[in-house]
Formats: C-alpha cells, sequence, structure tokens
C-alpha cells in the first residue's frame, strides 16, 4: 500500500516537474510552498491537567494548474514533542494528506487521480474549526483516499463520481497502521481494547450537490452523497461491507454562515468471534481507535466573518459548532462534541484558538473506546490554540 500511494506522490511531482517548464512558457503557474506551525494545550480534566507550548507539524506542499493539466500534493512531519512526545525524533511521523492530477476535459468536466479526497458531505471540511468534527472521527470528513474522480458541473447542479480501490496507506510512525493523515479502516494496534483487523477496498462514492442561489458571500447549497465499501478482514480472510449516506447544506449571507449535515453509517465486519462485530477499528496520526459499527451523524455550525481588520488582525471568523453520533448497539454511549472558537489572520500567522467540549470523545479524554461503547460518559473540556506560518 505505501508503495502505491508512493507511487502516486513521484508520479506528481514529476508532473509537476515538467509543470515548471509550462510555467516558463506561460501556459501554467507552479506553487511551491508550506507550513510550519506550533500549538497550545491545556486540559481541564484530567489528573495531571496538560499545559503546553509545542511545535505542531512542518508541511511541505507542491500546486501546479495550467489549462489542462492540474495537480496538488502535501506532505507533514510531526514527532518530537507534545502530543507526540512519546518519540523524541522531530519528524519520525510523517505523511503525505494528498497527493493527486487532474484534466479538465472541458469548463463543466473534470477528472481527478491520486490519493484525493472523497466527494461525500460537505466539502472540504463539516466546519470551520481545527480540530473538525465527530464525522471526521467516523471516517465520513476530509478523507484521502486513492483512486479516481470524475467531476461534472450542469448548470446548478455538481456531480461528483468516485472509485476508490484502497486507502491512502500507513506511512512513517510508531502505529502498526495509524501512521496517516485520513481517518481510515485501519488494522488496531496492539493493547487496543476490542480492536480489530480490517482493510477498506473497492470505495464507491456518489455526490450531488445544488446550488439554490447566488455566488461569493451569498451563497447557498443542498446535497446528497452516498458510500458503499468492502471491508477486508484480514484475521477471518472474510468481506464485509461499509454504507453511508448523508444530507448537507451550506449557506452564507453577508458575513452569516451555516453549516449542517445529517447522516447514517452502518458497517457489517467480519471480526473473529472474539472481537464482535459491534466496532471498527480506525487510525489516523499515528493511533488507532475504535467506532461504533453502526449509528447516526449529525453536526451544526454557525460562524461569522468580521467585516475589517484591528490593527494586524484580519478575517476574524468565530464559530460554534456541535456535533453528535448516536449508536445503534444497546448499552452503546452517544458521542458528542462542541466547540467554541475563532480563526483569524495576524500578520504572517494564521491563528485558530478554540474552546472543545466532549463526552465519549476519541480526542476529548476517551480516545480508545470513545466513538465505540463510550468512554466516562461526562463531559470533558480542553483548550487548544494553533499558530501557523504559510510561506
Amino acid at each position: 500500500m505505501r508503495k502505491i500511494a508512493a507511487s502516486v506522490l513521484t508520479t506528481l511531482v514529476a508532473g509537476l516537474g515538467s509543470g515548471c517548464a509550462l510555467a516558463a512558457d506561460g501556459d501554467g503557474t507552479l506553487k511551491i510552498g508550506g507550513a510550519l506551525r506550533a500549538r497550545y494545550d491545556y486540559t481541564f480534566d484530567n489528573p495531571q491537567n496538560v499545559s503546553k507550548l509545542s511545535l505542531d507539524t512542518f508541511r511541505l506542499d507542491v500546486n501546479y494548474d495550467s489549462p489542462g493539466l492540474y495537480g496538488s500534493a502535501q506532505y507533514r512531519f510531526y514527532g518530537g514533542t507534545y502530543p507526540y512526545d512519546y518519540t523524541s525524533q522531530v519528524g519520525r511521523i510523517n505523511f503525505p494528506a494528498f497527493a493527486w492530477l487532474g484534466y479538465k476535459l472541458s469548463e463543466q468536466t473534470r477528472v481527478v487521480a491520486g490519493l484525493q479526497q472523497l466527494p461525500f458531505g460537505l466539502m472540504p471540511y463539516a466546519s470551520s474549526t481545527f480540530y473538525q468534527t465527530l464525522v471526521n472521527n467516523i471516517g465520513l470528513e476530509d478523507v484521502h483516499d486513492l483512486g479516481v474522480k470524475v467531476q461534472h458541473q450542469w448548470g446548478a447542479m455538481d456531480f461528483q463520481f468516485g472509485f476508490y480501490p484502497r486507502d491512502g496507506g500507513s506511512w512513517a510512525g510508531t502505529s502498526r497502521d495509524g501512521a496517516r493523515y485520513s481517518v481510515n479502516v485501519a488494522r488496531a494496534d496492539t493493547g487496543l481494547a476490542g480492536g480489530s483487523s480490517n482493510q477498506e477496498r473497492n470505495i464507491m462514492l456518489g455526490r450531488w450537490a445544488y446550488t439554490l442561489s447566488g455566488t461569493g458571500a451569498e451563497r447557498s447549497e443542498v446535497g446528497v452523497s452516498l458510500l458503499h465499501s468492502t471491508l477486508h478482514n484480514l484475521d477471518t480472510g472474510e468481506d464485509g461491507n461499509r454504507a453511508a449516506y448523508a444530507l448537507h447544506y451550506a449557506g452564507s449571507v453577508g458575513g452569516l454562515g451555516i453549516l449542517a449535515e445529517a447522516g447514517r453509517q452502518r458497517m457489517s465486519p467480519r471480526n473473529t468471534s472474539a472481537q464482535g462485530n459491534g466496532s471498527v477499528s480506525f487510525g489516523a496520526f499515528d493511533g488507532t481507535f475504535n467506532v461504533a459499527a453502526k449509528g447516526r451523524f449529525y453536526s451544526a455550525e454557525i460562524n461569522y466573518l468580521l467585516p475589517g481588520s484591528f490593527a494586524a488582525i484580519n478575517t476574524i471568523k468565530p464559530y460554534l459548532n456541535y456535533s453528535l453520533f448516536t449508536k445503534d448497539q444497546a448499552g452503546f454511549k452517544d458521542s458528542q462534541r462542541m466547540i467554541a472558537g475563532a480563526s483569524f489572520n495576524a500578520g504572517p500567522f494564521f491563528v485558530y484558538t478554540e474552546m472543545r467540549w466532549g463526552k465519549n470523545d476519541p480526542y476529548t479524554g476517551d480516545y480508545a473506546n470513545g466513538a465505540a461503547a463510550g468512554g466516562e460518559d461526562v463531559w470533558k473540556k480542553a483548550f487548544y490554540a494553533n499558530i501557523g506560518y504559510y510561506f
């Protein structure tokens, strides 16, 4: 898997390299950049609360655009600082977020191949938050897998269809199968209670969106998405399946924005009898955790982009997001997350500040089984800030 994804990344870089010559002729534009980000974490509900300022991420970005060919790639490095201070090596954990090439067949139709985002639900994100929503934790937000996508615009309608034979693979890290950007079905790390060993294959998706009115600052969109895939269990050798659907709405009037998404996910794995079929292990960012096999998900947000600027501070955007994952299996506790925060530019920096509350939330105190059977079933809270220098 890693070799396949590496091949895609190499092909893209080679293709973009050839694009440099096109750029010299004025036919295309090649941009190479990246980001260096720091983070501050404060937790309120641990026996020993965390209060740490740390290096977060170093990333490299490559983007190319021309009348026909276009593409994008991003590679990330973590490690050596909180919460990756279990390894002393900076950059020990690294993986691509995406690496793809596209071709514009016409003004209305495009084809994209490589490690790219699945066309599902609100895109590119279900919220304005840095920590994203519980939809991300169950593998249905900001997911990039290896495959081909066709996009066609017909008036106010946008159709996207994708086929992804594999996910993007696990790269460099300490996790057995979780050294990846996207939250994917994965082989559980040793010691994860109830962990399973599945691999997702042959992911098929369709997304339809309709622009109700306007463009730019005054725009609204409704849409529906469908997903189906095979879950191959590496212990039993048997195939199960995964199906999901989502309805979404995105609207903005002036500076006011509303984002909403609701849907259902049903996974029917063929785990071992010891593991049971009530949950499936997922992995991302050098770790693995369990997710309930069947449930409904919801996310709703209101945000506002303030006009004007205050000294060197501009594009100030406060937001409030709530997400919920309700589970079918008896005895499984529902997961909830609420984030109140704001993002803004401060000179050359882009900053997120967030207060996060979570109940049975894998990112707010109940990592291993919060999204599955549940954790302590109490609200926990944390403060987070991310300061990024983008170049």
